[in-house]
């Protein structure tokens, strides 16, 4: 039944090797000039090989990464290159395993790992050795695959990245798994789930806790199985990777199977169906089902694992290529011909009796004691009593050795139970002794896995809470965030609003001043080139030497700037224009006449000492004598200019 749990983290670890190449290869790349001509050559091969391999022409593909490994680099490339080639060999047995030719695969590579001829090969052994025992195990030569696993760890792990780290202890715990090795396969897991969390990609955690919550259960690791598959549910990636979740959900229930909770295991396994059928993975129905077929098998629902049995054959790979699907189908297939046989199949038992043969010639497993234990019962069902016996005998010694304590109650029950039928009263005492120890084991088991699901359960639902008071706290916080955020920029817009009126309404202000001015200056202009005319007029009455009455005519056409309504009119639009002038200069100096003030604000609209004499019809030096009399009055000093200081009002 574990063999069924390896196969998904071996699916798991050919997708992040798939993954890992985008990041590992872009860490090489370089820029087209600066590329010499080998990196440049094993840069194209890789591109094209892997373009093969995402259109699924995997003998296409298989024969570029061939010619990739193939290359010697120089030493100016050997690093760079080697990069391209280590990525290029592990894609390589995934090319293999995804075109349906494991067997060819463990061959070819078995071949030039023994031969030991290409340039990587000889420079990278662990690289090789870590991806030939991944391609045995596939075409199951579980032995070979321990033997070189076992020579890989020992290798140094100097020069190589995390992400081939993850890969090397993936692998590893993978095959001891399947090798019945669990503390080797559990240190390799969590080694993996060590280095996984250093790196940026979190997503393939979830297959490191889905093996995790298997092999814990396997050595009675109870609350740290629960414990993975808490961390896994809160780690989000199962929903986002549905494969995986299938994966962690199937180890949930052979450990729910372990303590004997039969509804908690059907609970778990029509999740991991749901999951299933959200991922499309061929291999992962073919994970449920095997799992299935199982406890058909067990619950001797012979009919149910017949329609389940024909589903798996219609997803299995190709006959051709060695697979351990094949054996589970095979190993079901002879069991369901037993239980159908009702004691008169001779073939069917001639059949069963040449399974446990086949087996016994093999290293037991845990697929090996799988099928012993299922073959014991549907044996001991239809009355074969004797080779039912050697069926159960043939598992005693590794579910004792692994603590499969659920497994020992049941086959040591069945054989106190056969041993009584065949008037063998030793035997049957010693294993019904032994299946009560067992099972008194088991109990205790069970109620510390209950107390452990009880105990991640509360606490689970103690995080929950948590989490709902923090997210609702967080919820808060944005939202009030949020509000001072609209404030704020309500407040900006309002801001830029008030400011743009104040501008335009300055705009206007202004344009009505220089409106006002432009009057002013028109009006003391009309009044300018009167004066001019009246003083040109007086200028030739005096060249006439006309008589003393002609004097008092001179006298009459004096220029004069306003009469006293238009001087009036005159205060009253500069006050308009600026209204605080007067009072700030009679404030400055309270001994100014009405003559200094409008000299102040003829001097306030920038007019000249000459258009000043022209606008008061005096002379040049009568404005400049009244100027210096009105900087007097103010007690200016020499270097303050008169205009600038009647500007300041």
């Amino acid at each position: 039944m574990s063999r069924i749990t390896t196969l998904l983290l071996v699916f798991c670890l050919i997708l992040s090797g798939c993954g890992n190449h985008k990041s590992r290869n872009n860490q090489v790349t370089l820029e087209p000039d600066s590329l010499s001509g080998p990196y440049s050559h094993a840069q194209e091969l890789f591109d094209k090989a892997r373009e093969l391999q995402k259109g699924e022409d995997y003998p296409a593909a298989i024969s570029v990464y061939q010619q990739l490994i193939s290359l010697e680099p120089t030493d100016d490339d050997i690093k760079s290159v080697a990069t391209l080639m280590d990525e290029g060999f592990l894609q390589l047995v995934y090319c293999y395993i995804f075109g349906g030719q494991r067997k060819d695969g463990a061959d070819y590579f078995s071949h030039i790992y023994k031969e030991n001829k290409l340039w990587f090969v000889r420079n990278y052994p662990r690289s090789v050795e870590i991806s030939t025992a991944y391609s045995l195990y596939e075409a199951t030569r579980l032995e070979e695959a321990v033997a070189l696993i076992d020579r890989a760890l020992s290798r140094q792990e100097e020069g190589r990245e995390n992400e081939q780290l993850y890969v090397d202890n993936g692998i590893a715990s993978v095959i001891y798994n399947q090798a019945g090795e669990i503390r080797k396969a559990i240190a390799c897991g969590e080694r993996s789930l060590e280095i996984i969390k250093t790196l940026e990609d979190q997503s393939k955690i979830v297959f490191v806790l889905g093996n995790l919550i298997f092999q814990y259960q396997q050595v009675g690791e109870f609350e740290q199985a629960l414990a993975a598959y808490d961390a896994l549910l809160a780690s989000g990636e199962g929903e986002k990777n549905p494969y995986g979740l299938c994966a962690a959900e199937t180890n949930v229930v052979q450990l729910y199977d372990e303590w004997g909770l039969e509804e908690e295991v059907m609970l778990h396994l029509n999740k991991a169906r749901e999951a299933a059928d959200r991922s499309g993975v061929p291999d992962a129905f073919l994970r449920v089902d095997n799992l299935s077929v199982y406890y058909a098998l067990q619950c001797k629902e012979y009919e149910k694992a017949a329609v389940l049995l024909d589903s798996m054959q219609v997803r299995m790979p190709d006959r051709s290529q060695n697979s351990f699907y094949h054996e589970f189908y095979d190993n079901y297939t002879c069991i369901l011909a037993v239980s159908e046989t009702k004691g008169q199949g001779g073939m069917a038992i001639a059949s069963a009796r040449q399974l446990i043969g086949q087996l016994k010639d093999r290293p037991l497993n845990n697929l090996s004691v799988l099928t012993y234990r299922l073959l014991g019962d549907v044996l001991a069902e239809v009355g074969e009593t004797a080779l039912s016996i050697e069926a159960y005998q043939a598992c005693c010694d590794y579910i004792e050795k692994n603590q499969l304590v659920n497994q020992q109650r049941l086959v040591y029950y069945a054989l106190g139970k056969l041993y009584a039928e065949t008037m063998r009263p030793a035997e049957s005492s010693r294993y019904l002794l032994m299946a009560h120890q067992a099972n008194q084991q088991f109990t205790e088991r069970r109620n510390a896995g209950l107390i452990s699901q009880f105990r991640v359960k509360y606490e689970t639902r103690e995080k929950e809470q948590d989490n709902r008071l923090l997210r609702s706290e967080l919820q808060l916080q944005k939202r009030t965030l949020q509000y001072y955020i609209l404030i704020g920029i309500l407040s900006f817009l309002l801001g830029v609003a008030f400011l743009l009126w104040l501008s335009m309404r300055h705009k206007k202000s202004l344009r009505l001043i220089e409106e006002k001015e432009g009057q002013l200056r028109q009006m003391l202009t009309e009044r300018q080139n009167l004066n001019r005319k009246n003083e040109e007029l007086r200028m030739q009455i005096e060249t006439a030497d006309a008589q003393h009455t002609m004097q008092e005519v001179i006298n009459s056409l004096s220029p004069r700037l306003l009469t006293a309504e238009e001087e009036q009119e005159f205060r009253r639009q500069f006050c308009l224009l600026y209204p605080s002038f007067l009072s700030g200069l009679r404030k400055a100096c309270s001994a100014v006449t009405r003559n200094d003030e409008l000299l102040a604000m003829l001097i306030r609209l920038n007019l000249s000492s000459e258009e000043i004499a022209f606008a008061l019809g005096n002379n040049r030096a009568s404005v400049n004598t009244s100027r210096f009399r009105l900087r007097k009055k103010l007690e200016l000093d020499k270097d303050v200019s008169l205009e600038d200081y009647v500007s300041r009002f």
